[in-house]
Protein backbone atom coordinates (compact mmCIF):
# COMPACT_ATOMS: atom_id res chain seq x y z
CA UNK A 1 0.00 0.00 0.00
CA UNK A 2 1.33 3.40 -0.95
CA UNK A 3 -0.87 6.12 0.27
CA UNK A 4 -4.35 5.65 -0.86
CA UNK A 5 -3.42 3.68 -3.98
CA UNK A 6 -3.14 -0.05 -3.97
CA UNK A 7 -0.08 -1.21 -5.90
CA UNK A 8 -0.17 -4.74 -7.22
CA UNK A 9 2.60 -6.94 -6.04
CA UNK A 10 3.22 -8.31 -9.62
CA UNK A 11 3.27 -6.45 -12.89
CA UNK A 12 0.28 -7.10 -15.06
CA UNK A 13 0.31 -7.24 -18.87
CA UNK A 14 -2.75 -6.94 -21.01
CA UNK A 15 -3.13 -9.04 -24.15
CA UNK A 16 -3.86 -7.11 -27.33
CA UNK A 17 -3.64 -7.84 -31.05
CA UNK A 18 -0.18 -6.31 -31.01
CA UNK A 19 0.90 -8.28 -27.97
CA UNK A 20 0.05 -11.98 -28.23
CA UNK A 21 -0.51 -14.01 -25.14
CA UNK A 22 2.77 -15.93 -25.64
CA UNK A 23 4.75 -12.77 -26.02
CA UNK A 24 8.14 -13.21 -24.54
CA UNK A 25 8.15 -17.01 -24.82
CA UNK A 26 11.41 -18.49 -26.07
CA UNK A 27 11.52 -19.18 -29.84
CA UNK A 28 14.32 -21.29 -31.25
CA UNK A 29 14.94 -19.32 -34.42
CA UNK A 30 18.13 -21.29 -35.19
CA UNK A 31 16.32 -24.65 -35.27
CA UNK A 32 13.50 -23.22 -37.39
CA UNK A 33 15.89 -21.76 -39.95
CA UNK A 34 17.93 -24.97 -40.09
CA UNK A 35 14.78 -27.00 -40.72
CA UNK A 36 13.75 -24.66 -43.53
CA UNK A 37 17.12 -24.94 -45.21
CA UNK A 38 17.15 -28.72 -44.83
CA UNK A 39 13.73 -29.10 -46.43
CA UNK A 40 14.56 -26.82 -49.34
CA UNK A 41 17.99 -28.39 -49.80
CA UNK A 42 16.44 -31.85 -50.11
CA UNK A 43 13.85 -30.52 -52.55
CA UNK A 44 16.43 -28.67 -54.60
CA UNK A 45 18.76 -31.68 -54.74
CA UNK A 46 15.89 -33.89 -55.89
CA UNK A 47 14.92 -31.40 -58.59
CA UNK A 48 18.55 -31.08 -59.67
CA UNK A 49 18.86 -34.86 -59.98
CA UNK A 50 15.76 -34.96 -62.17
CA UNK A 51 17.06 -32.21 -64.41
CA UNK A 52 20.48 -33.87 -64.61
CA UNK A 53 18.86 -37.16 -65.63
CA UNK A 54 16.83 -35.40 -68.31
CA UNK A 55 19.95 -33.74 -69.67
CA UNK A 56 21.78 -37.07 -69.75
CA UNK A 57 18.90 -38.71 -71.62
CA UNK A 58 18.71 -35.86 -74.10
CA UNK A 59 22.44 -36.03 -74.72
CA UNK A 60 22.23 -39.79 -75.18
CA UNK A 61 19.47 -39.41 -77.78
CA UNK A 62 21.24 -36.64 -79.67
CA UNK A 63 24.72 -38.17 -79.67
CA UNK A 64 23.31 -41.64 -80.31
CA UNK A 65 21.49 -40.35 -83.37
CA UNK A 66 24.61 -38.61 -84.62
CA UNK A 67 26.72 -41.74 -84.13
CA UNK A 68 24.12 -43.89 -85.88
CA UNK A 69 23.99 -41.45 -88.80
CA UNK A 70 27.78 -41.49 -89.02
CA UNK A 71 27.79 -45.29 -88.95
CA UNK A 72 25.21 -45.53 -91.74
CA UNK A 73 27.08 -42.96 -93.79
CA UNK A 74 30.35 -44.87 -93.34
CA UNK A 75 28.70 -48.17 -94.29
CA UNK A 76 27.19 -46.59 -97.40
CA UNK A 77 30.45 -44.98 -98.40
CA UNK A 78 32.44 -48.18 -97.89
CA UNK A 79 29.75 -50.10 -99.76
CA UNK A 80 30.11 -47.79 -102.74
CA UNK A 81 33.85 -48.27 -102.68
CA UNK A 82 33.40 -52.04 -102.59
CA UNK A 83 30.89 -51.75 -105.42
CA UNK A 84 33.71 -50.70 -107.70
CA UNK A 85 35.45 -54.02 -106.94
CA UNK A 86 32.37 -56.15 -106.57
CA UNK A 87 34.13 -59.43 -107.15
CA UNK A 88 37.11 -61.14 -105.65
CA UNK A 89 39.68 -60.72 -108.40
CA UNK A 90 41.82 -63.54 -107.05
CA UNK A 91 39.16 -66.01 -108.23
CA UNK A 92 38.62 -64.51 -111.67
CA UNK A 93 38.64 -66.93 -114.59
CA UNK A 94 37.75 -66.57 -118.26
CA UNK A 95 36.43 -69.48 -120.30
CA UNK A 96 35.93 -69.45 -124.06
CA UNK A 97 32.54 -71.04 -124.71
CA UNK A 98 32.26 -70.03 -128.33
CA UNK A 99 32.67 -73.66 -129.34
CA UNK A 100 30.13 -74.98 -126.82
CA UNK A 101 27.02 -75.98 -128.79
CA UNK A 102 23.53 -75.83 -127.28
CA UNK A 103 22.69 -78.79 -125.07
CA UNK A 104 26.34 -79.66 -124.42
CA UNK A 105 28.25 -79.64 -121.14
CA UNK A 106 31.74 -78.33 -120.55
CA UNK A 107 33.67 -79.21 -117.38
CA UNK A 108 36.37 -76.82 -116.13
CA UNK A 109 38.33 -76.41 -112.91
CA UNK A 110 37.84 -73.06 -111.20
CA UNK A 111 39.49 -72.09 -107.95
CA UNK A 112 40.32 -75.73 -107.31
CA UNK A 113 36.72 -76.84 -107.79
CA UNK A 114 35.28 -78.72 -110.81
CA UNK A 115 32.53 -76.74 -112.50
CA UNK A 116 29.87 -77.66 -115.06
CA UNK A 117 29.04 -75.20 -117.86
CA UNK A 118 25.91 -76.12 -119.78
CA UNK A 119 24.42 -74.20 -122.68
CA UNK A 120 20.63 -74.52 -122.85
CA UNK A 121 18.31 -73.62 -125.68
CA UNK A 122 15.01 -71.81 -125.20
CA UNK A 123 13.22 -75.10 -125.83
CA UNK A 124 15.19 -76.85 -123.09
CA UNK A 125 14.46 -74.04 -120.65
CA UNK A 126 10.76 -74.22 -121.46
CA UNK A 127 10.78 -78.01 -121.13
CA UNK A 128 12.49 -77.93 -117.75
CA UNK A 129 10.09 -75.32 -116.40
CA UNK A 130 6.80 -76.61 -117.78
CA UNK A 131 6.94 -80.20 -118.96
CA UNK A 132 8.76 -81.99 -116.17
CA UNK A 133 6.83 -82.48 -112.92
CA UNK A 134 7.82 -80.25 -110.04
CA UNK A 135 6.78 -82.85 -107.47
CA UNK A 136 10.03 -84.74 -107.99
CA UNK A 137 12.21 -81.73 -107.13
CA UNK A 138 13.68 -82.52 -103.71
CA UNK A 139 15.26 -79.12 -103.05
CA UNK A 140 12.32 -76.84 -103.71
CA UNK A 141 13.96 -73.92 -101.91
CA UNK A 142 17.02 -74.05 -104.15
CA UNK A 143 17.49 -71.30 -106.70
CA UNK A 144 18.26 -71.87 -110.37
CA UNK A 145 20.22 -69.07 -112.00
CA UNK A 146 20.84 -68.93 -115.75
CA UNK A 147 23.00 -66.39 -117.55
CA UNK A 148 21.78 -65.07 -120.92
CA UNK A 149 24.17 -65.83 -123.78
CA UNK A 150 22.72 -64.61 -127.04
CA UNK A 151 19.67 -66.70 -127.87
CA UNK A 152 20.65 -69.36 -125.32
CA UNK A 153 21.00 -69.66 -121.56
CA UNK A 154 24.11 -70.84 -119.73
CA UNK A 155 24.06 -72.74 -116.46
CA UNK A 156 27.23 -72.67 -114.36
CA UNK A 157 27.12 -74.91 -111.32
CA UNK A 158 29.36 -77.00 -109.12
CA UNK A 159 30.37 -80.39 -110.47
CA UNK A 160 30.44 -81.92 -107.00
CA UNK A 161 27.53 -84.08 -105.90
CA UNK A 162 25.86 -82.65 -102.81
CA UNK A 163 25.64 -86.10 -101.25
CA UNK A 164 29.22 -87.23 -100.65
CA UNK A 165 31.28 -85.25 -103.14
CA UNK A 166 31.46 -87.46 -106.24
CA UNK A 167 31.38 -85.96 -109.75
CA UNK A 168 28.09 -86.71 -111.56
CA UNK A 169 28.09 -87.89 -115.16
CA UNK A 170 26.19 -85.71 -117.70
CA UNK A 171 23.61 -86.79 -120.30
CA UNK A 172 22.25 -89.60 -118.13
CA UNK A 173 19.01 -90.32 -116.33
CA UNK A 174 15.38 -89.61 -117.06
CA UNK A 175 15.96 -85.87 -117.28
CA UNK A 176 19.13 -86.10 -119.43
CA UNK A 177 20.92 -84.07 -116.79
CA UNK A 178 23.46 -85.67 -114.45
CA UNK A 179 23.62 -88.92 -112.55
CA UNK A 180 26.01 -89.63 -109.71
CA UNK A 181 27.26 -93.16 -110.32
CA UNK A 182 28.52 -93.43 -106.73
CA UNK A 183 25.11 -93.56 -105.04
CA UNK A 184 22.56 -92.88 -107.77
CA UNK A 185 21.54 -89.25 -107.22
CA UNK A 186 19.79 -87.80 -110.27
CA UNK A 187 19.91 -84.13 -111.37
CA UNK A 188 18.05 -82.46 -114.21
CA UNK A 189 19.52 -80.01 -116.75
CA UNK A 190 19.15 -77.17 -114.25
CA UNK A 191 21.19 -79.05 -111.67
CA UNK A 192 18.10 -79.64 -109.51
CA UNK A 193 18.14 -82.89 -107.59
CA UNK A 194 15.28 -85.17 -108.63
CA UNK A 195 16.27 -88.37 -106.89
CA UNK A 196 18.32 -88.98 -103.74
CA UNK A 197 20.19 -89.74 -101.66
CA UNK A 198 21.34 -86.17 -102.39
CA UNK A 199 18.91 -83.58 -101.04
CA UNK A 200 20.35 -80.32 -102.41
CA UNK A 201 20.77 -78.93 -105.90
CA UNK A 202 24.17 -78.47 -107.50
CA UNK A 203 25.38 -75.10 -106.15
CA UNK A 204 25.24 -72.14 -108.50
CA UNK A 205 28.57 -70.53 -109.44
CA UNK A 206 28.53 -66.79 -110.06
CA UNK A 207 29.36 -65.83 -113.64
CA UNK A 208 28.94 -63.24 -116.35
CA UNK A 209 28.69 -63.66 -120.11
CA UNK A 210 30.37 -61.29 -122.58
CA UNK A 211 31.20 -61.08 -126.26
CA UNK A 212 27.71 -62.08 -127.39
CA UNK A 213 27.70 -65.29 -125.42
CA UNK A 214 31.20 -66.49 -126.28
CA UNK A 215 33.19 -65.45 -123.19
CA UNK A 216 32.33 -66.80 -119.75
CA UNK A 217 33.79 -65.00 -116.74
CA UNK A 218 33.63 -66.78 -113.38
CA UNK A 219 34.27 -64.88 -110.18
CA UNK A 220 33.46 -65.32 -106.51
CA UNK A 221 30.94 -62.77 -105.31
CA UNK A 222 31.72 -60.49 -102.42
CA UNK A 223 28.03 -59.66 -102.18
CA UNK A 224 25.71 -62.67 -102.53
CA UNK A 225 22.75 -60.55 -103.71
CA UNK A 226 24.19 -59.92 -107.15
CA UNK A 227 21.32 -59.56 -109.66
CA UNK A 228 21.03 -62.14 -112.39
CA UNK A 229 18.40 -64.02 -114.37
CA UNK A 230 16.68 -66.43 -112.01
CA UNK A 231 14.26 -69.23 -112.78
CA UNK A 232 12.32 -70.71 -109.92
CA UNK A 233 11.03 -74.23 -109.96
Amino acid sequence: MNGTHLMPEKAQFFTTSARPGNFGDHIDFTATIDNWFDENRIYNEHETDIRRTQIYLLNAVVYGGLLNFARLYAIGFIGRLNGWTRYDRNTYMEVDISGLPPGEVLQVVWNGTPVFVRRLTAQEVHQENHEYPTETILDKAGQVVLSPAGNTQVLVCSAVCTHLGCIPIPYLGTYNGWVCICHGSVYDKFGRVRQGPALQNLPYINNSIYENGTLLCIEALKFPREPSVAYWS
